[in-house]
């Protein structure tokens, strides 16, 4: 027969027991800028140099190509650089030596430092904070899209995690809100893969929050690292769309700084 006290610690033990289970099942729930902090680690390379080939495609069907060399080198924050890229036009030949800098910052309230170098006017222009909002080559992404937005220029929200309809897989769901007034977005919602923590799709918003662009992302293993190697862009308001296509990846080659100076685009790239 069980007394009161056998009873009491029953019901205690019964109690903790309880309680550990909870706690073992459940997990801190990460923040929309936790899941971005963990993205922006992952898959890191010190530099890259590629091909980038852009198919653009208007609402009628017609199809236009231009061919890109891309370099890229990560400074982690070194002199207050997060990275920089640079972009040289080999295709069409009418535009062959168009070239397009960027120097993204790790400091706080620092804009992208952005140069256009033509090949017909034989000048390298410093873009304004205006014409970074303007089309990247006539694409989908505008020149702002093309360099790296650092996490504080965003307010970020995780509105889901796991296995959502119509997904094959368990994603981070963030909606990222520029705090800029002047950015052409309202939001861009991340679909981001628990499992390997890149943005497989991103839905772009305009500034009444109605639909905007549309982006997927495919990513293959190249020297042990992810790199995206295709990305289409729907703008579905115009029914404009771009295809990136990157091929010829090279990662960790131990690019020279002097690549990356605004004054070396007229020059053209390495050969």
């Amino acid at each position: 027969m069980i007394n009161k006290k056998m009873w009491r610690l029953f019901f205690i033990g019964m109690v903790l027991f309880s309680g550990a289970e909870t706690g073992f099942a459940q997990k801190e729930k990460l923040t929309g800028l936790q899941v971005m902090e963990r993205v922006e680690r992952a898959n890191m390379t010190m530099d890259q140099t590629s091909v980038v080939t852009m198919i653009l495609i208007d609402a009628q069907g017609e199809e236009r190509t231009i061919e890109t060399l891309r370099f890229h080198k990560h400074y982690g924050g070194k002199e207050g650089l997060d990275s920089k890229s640079v972009f040289y036009t080999e295709y069409p030949p009418d535009q062959k030596g168009t070239g397009f800098l960027i120097w993204d910052y790790a400091i706080k309230g620092k804009p992208d430092d952005l140069w256009l170098y033509l090949p017909s006017l034989r000048s390298v222009r410093r873009m304004t904070t205006r014409d970074q909002n303007d089309s990247f080559m006539g694409s989908d992404l505008t020149f702002s899209d093309m360099g790296a937005r650092r996490l504080d220029e965003d307010e970020h929200k995780l509105v889901f995690e796991g296995l959502c309809k119509g997904c094959d897989e368990p994603f981070y769901v963030v909606d990222s809100f520029p705090k800029e007034s002047d950015s052409p977005y309202g939001k861009k919602r991340y679909f981001i893969s628990i499992k390997d923590l890149v943005a497989r799709k991103v839905e772009f918003y305009d500034r009444n929050m109605k639909g905007l662009k549309l982006q997927t992302i495919s990513w293959e293993k190249i020297d042990g690292v992810l790199v995206w190697t295709r990305s289409d862009i729907k703008n579905v308001q115009s029914n404009h769309k771009t295809i990136f296509k990157i091929t010829n990846v090279k990662n960790n080659t131990g690019l020279k700084d002097s690549l990356f100076a605004a004054r070396v685009l007229e020059k053209g790239p390495p050969r």
